[in-house]
């Protein structure tokens, strides 16, 4: 799959296998978040975007996209969010992290999900200069718990519903080896 309006996304198409990417919160962002992990033994993670639907999962590589400003990127992902029968959408990856008070930008890896109903579930982990992750483990936040949303990421669903964008896909009529 790729997108028409000028940048192009790489997407693939998979069987949702409820065992690797169960239907509870909790799981499924600590399921992303042990991917994020093991795919940091290869090299820094690119950012990626999932989408789950009933039995599938739609899987982005959003690397032109944070080539583009963050408001290109949320209308992306929120259209990617207003398709038909989506369930939850997820950013993942290792990616800057900007917070107040701290000067400059870090990286960490990184698990947003979100739902329909605004739920949204948080897992990052910083990492050092040397892309080790620090800390004994990612430090979890969710809507549930009361806390605040993360700045930057989410309110897709939300976007989607108000001005009605969802994302075209053309998919190749061979398969790609």
């Amino acid at each position: 799959m790729t997108s028409t309006a000028g940048l192009k996304l790489r997407g693939f198409v998979g069987k949702r296998d409820p065992l690797v990417f169960p239907a509870d919160d909790d799981a499924l962002g600590m399921s992303l978040f042990g991917r994020v992990t093991d795919a940091l033994k290869k090299g820094l993670p690119a950012p990626a975007v999932f989408v789950f639907y009933p039995g599938q999962i739609d899987r982005y590589s959003m690397r032109p996209l944070f080539q583009a400003s963050r408001g290109i990127r949320h209308r992306y992902i929120s259209a990617m969010a207003g398709g038909d029968q989506v369930e939850c959408v997820a950013l993942l990856g290792a990616l800057k992290l900007r917070r107040q008070g701290v000067v400059g930008a870090h990286m960490a890896l990184s698990v947003f999900l979100e739902w329909p109903d605004n739920r949204w579930w948080s897992g990052w982990q910083p990492l050092d200069a040397n892309r080790a992750l620090v800390g004994e483990g990612p430090t979890i936040r969710t809507a549930v718990d009361g806390s605040p949303r993360p700045s930057g990421v989410g309110g897709w669903f939300a976007f989607a519903r108000r001005t009605g964008v969802q994302l075209r896909t053309h998919r190749a009529d061979t398969p790609i080896h």
